[in-house]
């Protein structure tokens, strides 16, 4: 009981310094709008568990859902990045048939074989566009 006197006293707070240092506006009925429903949901959560129910509130994501959103951000910037090398090796003046990003490597798929000295330009360009690279492959 205690600790729920002491978040609604420090919402009531919070809520009256914002209303202070908000100038008049949009912005301030939106805040004021936001900080009456938080205090609504403060005050009736002891209420709710009184008459037997539970008003819990888990901002926690699922891990496996935030870990496949991370894997398809991660997909989409790989591909990305191959769209980008691949234009800036064909910018450069060389042919390449593929260009693959995984993780911290790189894998150039040239068209014939590179010279030694294609072969350092396609590395430097790589290291260029990607710093923290670890790996580049060139193969033909």
């Amino acid at each position: 009981m205690g600790q729920w006197v002491i978040t609604v006293a420090g919402i009531a707070i919070l809520s009256v310094l914002c209303d202070i240092i908000l100038p008049e506006g949009q912005t301030r009925k939106y805040v004021k709008t936001v900080f009456g429903v938080v205090v609504t949901f403060v005050i009736v959560q002891p209420l709710l568990s009184l008459a037997g129910g539970d008003l819990h509130f888990d901002f926690q994501a699922d891990p496996q859902l935030q870990q496949s959103y991370l894997q398809s951000v991660s997909d989409r910037a790989n591909i990305a990045a191959e769209k980008n090398l691949e234009k800036t090796l064909s910018a450069n003046g060389i042919d390449v048939e593929s260009v693959s990003v995984a993780d911290n490597s790189v894998t150039v798929k040239a068209r014939e074989t590179p010279s030694a000295e294609t072969e350092a330009k396609i590395c430097a360009l790589v290291k260029m566009c990607y710093c923290d690279v670890a790996v580049i492959t060139i193969w033909v």
